[in-house]
C-alpha cells in the first residue's frame, strides 16, 4: 500500500497534538509524584518559560521587533496563533479598544483534561501563563484580569480574559 503525502497542515495538526500529549503525560506524572501542591507552581513556570522562548524564537524567524503599538503587536500575535494554537483550541480573540485584548476561550483542552484527570479543582491556568510568556518575549507592559488561581471553567464562569497593554 503506497504512503499517503502528508501537508503541511496535517504535518501541524499532529506535532502540536504529540507536544500537547507530552505535556499533559508529563503534568499527569510530576502531580502523581509530587502531588498538585508542587506540580501546579512547576508546570506554571514551564509555561511562562516555554512562551518566552517559543514567541522569541517566531519573531527572530519573522524578523520582528518588539511591537510598539497595537497594529504591530496584532500583526505578531495572529502569527504566533496561527503557529502555535492547536486547532483543538476554541478562542475568539477581540480587540474591543485602541489597547485591550480579550481572549474568550469556547472549548479548552486543558480544562477538559484536568478534568478527565480529576485534577480540575487544583489546576491552575497554564495556557494564559505562556500567553504572558509570549508578552515577556515582546517586551510588553501590560495588565490581566481576571485572576487565574484556578481555572474559571472551574469555577462555573466564562473563560474570558482580558489584557491591557501600555504602550
Amino acid at each position: 500500500m503506497p504512503l499517503k503525502t502528508i501537508n503541511r497542515k496535517n504535518l501541524r495538526n499532529i506535532l502540536l497534538t504529540n507536544w500537547m500529549t507530552h505535556d499533559a503525560l508529563w503534568y499527569g506524572e510530576v502531580a502523581s509524584k509530587f502531588g498538585m501542591t508542587e506540580a501546579s507552581p512547576m508546570n506554571l513556570r514551564v509555561c511562562r518559560k516555554l512562551g518566552r522562548i517559543e514567541f522569541g524564537r517566531l519573531m527572530k524567524m519573522a524578523g520582528a521587533s518588539h511591537p510598539r503599538d497595537m497594529v504591530a503587536y496584532r500583526e505578531i500575535f495572529e502569527l504566533g496563533k496561527q503557529v502555535f494554537f492547536p486547532d483543538f483550541m476554541s478562542v475568539e480573540t477581540l480587540y474591543p479598544e485602541k489597547d485591550t485584548q480579550v481572549f474568550q476561550v469556547i472549548d479548552c483542552f486543558a480544562h477538559r483534561g484536568m478534568e478527565k484527570a480529576g485534577l480540575i479543582s487544583n489546576y491552575e491556568c497554564g495556557i494564559f501563563e505562556r500567553i504572558e510568556g509570549w508578552f515577556d518575549a515582546m517586551g510588553l507592559e501590560y495588565t490581566r484580569t481576571p485572576d487565574l488561581n484556578r481555572c474559571l471553567k472551574f469555577l462555573g464562569e466564562d473563560c474570558t480574559v482580558t489584557i491591557k497593554f501600555n504602550f
